[in-house]
């Protein structure tokens, strides 16, 4: 002990790294499953944290709200807007439910919409598709984004009708991805901007109610996406 002491005097660095040698190393814990979202490559202990993306394909058609998304500022609704020469009057299949950015009274400079993690490793063109309104005097900007980068863009009144929007997510490929749909403030109420059937896809393909029986029955689409 006398020894240790005069050791630890003489040279503290030496000795407390003598002393953490000699301390068992503990483990470092995280989520060690390499198929999950969170997956840490050095962690040797899991900690039951491990998150999973849902396998595309994956539509959200906001009939029933904005289901597994994080919602920042849009609203859902059904019918029309508020406001007159802005918005749509309907969702696109007809008597469901859409998102839209609110730009009546004093409105935030941009709202977004956040998907929840999506794996598309087993699509063989992987694809982004959608339908935006963007119809009013004022309408500011609609902005798509895949793990942050932007994707597609587009800025001023495109008509009042629904257009629809397809993006090649090729280059993301084998990844998991999260999609932003963000809208920004055109500076007066006649900037209402719209989306509805959000989809993580096949190039091409149009998903959607195929049943006509159905009330969202949807005349375009192609593959029947369980809606």
């Amino acid at each position: 002990a006398y020894i240790d002491t005069i050791q630890g005097y003489l040279n503290p660095r030496i000795y407390a790294a003598l002393n953490l040698a000699s301390t068992p190393i503990l483990g470092i814990y995280g989520c060690t499953d390499s198929s999950a979202a969170n997956y840490n490559p050095i962690a040797t202990v899991d900690d039951s944290s491990c998150v999973y993306c849902t396998a595309a394909p994956y539509c959200e058609s906001f009939d029933f709200g904005f289901g597994t998304w994080t919602n920042n500022g849009w609203t859902n609704n059904n019918g029309g807007t508020a406001s007159n020469g802005t918005g749509p009057t309907d969702d696109i299949t007809g008597g469901g439910s859409y998102m839209y950015y609110e730009t009546s009274g004093s409105p935030a400079n941009s709202v977004s919409i956040v998907s929840e993690c999506l794996d598309i490793s087993s699509l063989a063109t992987p694809t982004l598709s959608f339908y935006n309104h963007m119809y009013g005097s004022a309408i500011g900007t609609l902005n798509a984004y895949v793990n942050g980068d932007t994707v597609w863009t587009m800025s001023g009144d495109q008509g009042a009708q629904w257009n629809w929007i397809q993006v090649n997510l090729s280059t993301y490929g084998g990844q998991n991805v999260t999609i932003i749909i963000e809208a920004t403030y055109g500076g007066s109420y006649t900037g209402d901007i719209a989306i509805d059937n959000v989809c993580v896809g096949e190039l091409g393909v149009i998903y959607g109610c195929t049943d006509s029986a159905a009330f969202n029955y949807f005349s375009a689409a192609t593959i029947d996406d369980g809606s």
